[in-house]
């Protein structure tokens, strides 16, 4: 006799809430989301969004702040290299694409209300953004002071390889760009690292080194 497959288990109400949530701030934005169309989608009542989260503004905080792809991307990403630096930097690149694809309603979110609403705009910068630079700063300076690559501002490090991989991202995944083929994406890939590490100095012919 077959076993009947056992019934996943029901989400926490708490995250059911945040998973609502995320998906009305992302097509509608934190002033066209109401709390009675997220516990509409959440399947609870409007009393209990509020008993957990206070207001709409603390449920967009936890929004940012609990779904966040940069907490996955920090446990995910490799950070010390024990092959070449190059390998390293391509499969982090990987990793964080792939969380991004799949987090991209929070880049929804954040683009809908940072541009209308300044506080709105800062909360996003803080939870997000500025987490985000300061865990890959932390990153390169591990770099510089294993004597992987050379010393500079760790800061404006961070900043240069991710800005080439976020409007990558934007570009193909939310701008309607589209996602390349696997071998148009390592091709990419490859020259964000080959950039990164080598700039874009013409090298120097043998004999003007004479």
């Amino acid at each position: 006799m077959a076993r009947k497959a056992r019934a996943r288990p029901a989400k926490p109400t708490r995250e059911r809430i945040l998973d609502a949530a995320l998906e009305c701030f992302a097509e509608n934005g934190f002033s066209g989301s109401s709390t009675k169309e997220i516990a509409r989608r959440a399947k609870v009542n409007e009393v209990t969004v509020f008993r957990l989260f206070k207001s709409k503004r603390a449920l967009f905080l936890a929004v940012l702040g609990e779904r966040s792809p940069v907490l996955s991307i920090k446990d995910r990403v490799g950070l010390e290299a024990t092959g070449p630096l190059e390998d390293l930097l391509a499969n982090n690149i990987r990793t964080v694409l792939g969380m991004l694809r799949s987090n991209r309603q929070i880049y929804f979110v954040v683009m809908a209300d940072a541009w209308r609403q300044p506080k709105m705009r800062n909360i996003a910068y803080e939870e997000i953004v500025k987490k985000g630079i300061e865990f890959v700063a932390l990153f390169m300076k591990g770099l510089m002071d294993a004597g992987k690559i050379r010393r500079m501002d760790p800061e404006v490090a961070a900043r240069g390889l991710m800005g080439a991989v976020q409007f990558y991202f934007l570009t193909t995944e939310i701008l309607g760009g589209g996602t390349p083929r696997p071998d148009e994406e390592e091709r990419f890939i490859r020259g964000f690292v080959s950039i990164f590490m080598n700039g874009m100095k013409a090298e120097q012919e043998a004999d003007e080194l004479v």
